[in-house]
């Protein structure tokens, strides 16, 4: 029988009084919430996970215990595990997971750097971009690209406009324009969706058998074995599409800011680069030789995971850290807090690709580092996403100079995934300078001092990021 204990937490002001300091300063109150312990009560209705061990147990029995009541769109959905919906769309994203492994990454060769040259042509054409809205169209052609061939339709710009629309307002709005709002969420996936279908569709009557294979065939060969529907294919591959676009993208514009601030990490980067590539584009194949890139990678993963929250319902009675949990309850875990508990990195504040360096000797706790989630509900674009960031940074690097535009300060915004965010946000691209080659480097200066700010300091929507 379950005990009547709750774990501790803070008591708020009336019945909404953390959810109102939540509101206030998403991440500032999450690492304050570290106080209490590994399980936090948040109120009656939500508990927050402090610990790896705990993730794991709420992540790893996601589908049995714990469940999902709304997808990626915001749509309501059976995430039971009696529901037969559930199998089915299991079934069609393991398939797709299988696209998006090392070995399909590989057989891509150098078609992730071409699009991004392309891309960097066109941003050194224009001096100066916008950081976040350039690195979403660039990730939306590398994954609709990889999961649909060369030819990707109209994929790219119903992508932005589906996020366009599935954006919370800024302000309250009236209600009868909630209506309007969620009719124009369901009209822009639907149109994503009928392209994706017509895409695929497409795939398998005018695919050569010489080119390299992508998601889509792979799904195309479940359908025509009858382990999945058109339908599903095309489900899944929406649901990675709108996924693993927003989410580099937001961890790339983190990368390339901290690469602006600690210059001599991006001329190790940019060595690397030289010495390990000779002048050719990176390939998935050659992300194993470019060790720096790949901690630069994971580290700004760990300081800055895309996916800041995770929430679960629970499914039935159970127990988790020896207290009672009861069905409709929800559990939530923040990989920002997880990735910066000092019980687990040193300075964890302070941005050091050094330290997974010797991550042999030192192994994490299995859930301590899970910036795209984890358990059967990980984010499928895991590996996708952090080989391209990889191909990016080394196509990038050695060929042009990406840095923060003079008077620009982006902040902290956590309205949907956690980006950089400001409205003034540019970033310039520049020729590499001729003369900059390895070897040539004169001593650095020292750096401008990390932001060596407590771990449970508040970062607010209108506190600048220090990375």
């Amino acid at each position: 029988m379950l005990s009547s204990r709750v774990p501790p937490g803070p008591s708020g002001a009336g019945r909404y009084g953390n959810r109102r300091a939540f509101e206030r300063d998403h991440l500032g109150f999450l690492l304050d919430q570290q106080q209490y312990g590994d399980l936090v009560r948040f109120d009656d209705d939500l508990y927050i996970v402090n610990s790896p061990a705990l993730a794991e147990e709420v992540l790893k029995h996601t589908n049995t215990t714990y469940g999902i009541s709304s997808d990626l769109l915001g749509e309501a959905t059976d995430g039971s595990r009696a529901s037969e919906d559930l199998a089915l769309w299991m079934r069609a994203r393991s398939l797709a997971g299988r696209g998006l492994n090392r070995t399909s990454m590989r057989a891509a060769r150098d078609s992730l750097a071409s699009t991004v040259v392309r891309h960097a042509d066109t941003w050194h054409a224009r001096g100066r971009i916008e950081a976040i809205p350039a690195l979403e169209d660039l990730t939306a052609h590398l994954i609709a690209e990889f999961c649909l061939g060369r030819e990707t339709g109209d994929v790219p710009d119903l992508l932005a406009r589906l996020q366009d629309a599935l954006l919370p307002p800024t302000l309250p709005l009236p209600t009868r324009w909630h209506a309007l709002r969620r009719r124009r969420r369901q009209r822009a996936g639907r149109d994503l969706a009928d392209e994706v279908s017509s895409l695929i569709s497409r795939r398998r009557t005018t695919r050569r058998d010489d080119s390299p294979s992508v998601v889509a065939d792979l799904l195309n060969t479940a359908c025509d074995e009858g382990a999945l529907t058109h339908e599903g294919a095309t489900s899944v591959i929406v649901a990675n599409l709108f996924a693993a676009h927003e989410t580099t993208a937001a961890a790339l514009a983190w990368l390339l800011l901290l690469l602006d601030r600690h210059p001599e990490v991006r001329r190790r980067v940019r060595d690397e680069a030289d010495r390990e590539l000779a002048g050719a584009l990176p390939t998935a194949a050659d992300v194993p030789r470019l060790a720096v890139t790949e901690a630069v990678v994971k580290e700004t993963l760990r300081l800055y995971p895309p996916l800041w929250f995770l929430q679960r319902t629970i499914e039935e009675p159970t127990e988790l850290a020896g207290y009672p949990l009861r069905p409709g309850q929800k559990v939530a875990v923040s990989p920002f807090v997880l990735h910066r508990d000092p019980r687990h990195y040193h300075r964890p504040t302070t941005f050091d690709p050094d330290r997974w360096t010797d991550r042999a000797a030192n192994p994490l706790p299995k859930y301590a580092f899970m910036p795209f989630g984890g358990g059967p509900r990980n984010c499928l674009g895991t590996h996708f996403a952090t080989t391209a960031m990889t191909i990016v940074t080394a196509t990038l690097t050695p060929h042009y100079e990406v840095t923060r535009s003079p008077g620009t300060k982006p902040v902290f915004h956590t309205r949907t995934i956690l980006q950089p965010h400001d409205l003034t946000l540019d970033v310039s691209v520049r020729p590499r300078p001729p003369g900059d080659r390895p070897g040539d480097h004169r001593p650095a200066a020292d750096p401008q001092p990390e932001d060596h700010r407590a771990a449970r300091c508040p970062f607010t929507a209108n506190t600048p990021a220090a990375p």
